[in-house]
């Protein structure tokens, strides 16, 4: 059984959202991502983004101009994922699988299932809705947040409407070249 980690990117002020618009990724980061993904044994992405997502790493794994993106989408398309939803969403994304929920106590029994039969780690990739259902029924054990040099000013942040005080232990933290500053945090 491994662990849960939900894994963001995140502007200076917060926010989650529209990424694409904002992140700025580089190598050095996509090859610590490549390294981390070889402890993960299930990726889970929310229905919302799940389309978005697929498209993007199926296409990336041949079409995209760095090296490291393309070995992170290849390990990313054989990983197996799980989307989770409330409706049934059209899976697109080589080895994915549907989970439906009805409410927060179905989601909880599911997850917990899924940690207890998953060998290696749960990498919780998107969106802002999936990361705070986890975040409110206190189902994770790490978050490797990517806080990127950036003000956005709008945008879904993640710890809004969140259930109380969460306590959090900093493991590790890594400046990066482009100013990202990657931060793993234990709940404790």
């Amino acid at each position: 059984m491994g662990k849960i980690v939900l894994t963001m990117q995140m502007s200076l002020d917060g926010v989650v959202s529209d990424v694409d618009q904002w992140m700025t990724l580089s190598d050095e980061i996509l090859k610590d991502t490549v390294d981390y993904y070889e402890s993960v044994g299930l990726v889970v992405v929310g229905g919302r983004t799940y389309a978005s997502l697929a498209e993007y790493w199926q296409d990336a794994e041949t079409s995209s101009a760095s090296r490291e993106e393309r070995e992170l989408a290849a390990r990313l398309n054989t990983l197996p994922k799980a989307v989770v939803s409330r409706s049934r969403r059209e899976l697109v994304w080589r080895n994915s699988r549907q989970i439906l929920f009805r409410d927060k106590d179905a989601f909880v029994r599911e997850m917990s299932e899924l940690k207890t039969s998953t060998a290696g780690h749960i990498s919780v990739e998107s969106g802002a809705g999936t990361w705070r259902l986890f975040i409110g029924a206190s189902l994770f054990d790490e978050l490797w947040l990517f806080i990127h040099p950036v003000v956005v000013g709008r945008g879904d942040r993640l710890f809004e409407g969140a259930p109380g005080r969460l306590n959090l232990l900093l493991d590790n933290s890594k400046v990066y070249e482009n100013g990202v500053v990657g931060l793993r945090y234990r709940k404790i």
